[in-house]
């Protein structure tokens, strides 16, 4: 065990706080709130416009999976604010769907790359 225990323990702490670029590390938590309220802030004003412009994007696209997937369903024009919390997620879940499947396509391909070099 070393002496000078809380001389070394100033020098460690030293060299975190320039690792860290001088932060305290709470910097990008303090950037995600402030962009979530921004992001409300947006919406907000959205919704309060009379001009509907996300609805009137989201609409083909819940018309077509709706007739897909659930042909009784009737697809109403949503507001902006409306939609935007229809889409964000269903943007989130394409891409993640699209990874998903790139993923084991990849697999896949690897898989039958090594059936053939073992053969």
């Amino acid at each position: 065990m070393r002496s000078g225990g809380r001389r070394e323990f100033e020098i460690i702490e030293a060299e975190n706080f320039a690792r860290l670029g001088g932060s305290s590390g709470l910097y990008p938590l303090v950037l995600s709130v402030w962009g979530i309220v921004a992001f409300v802030v947006v919406v907000d004003w959205l919704d309060t416009a009379s001009l509907q412009i996300v609805g009137y994007v989201l609409y083909p696209v819940e018309y077509v999976v709706n007739a897909l997937l659930f042909p009784h369903a009737v697809t109403q024009l949503h507001g902006n604010a409306t939609a935007l919390l229809i889409l964000i997620p269903t943007l989130a879940m394409m891409f993640v769907g699209v990874t998903a499947v790139r993923r084991l396509a990849d697999g896949g391909r690897r898989a039958l790359q090594f059936l053939r070099r073992t053969r």
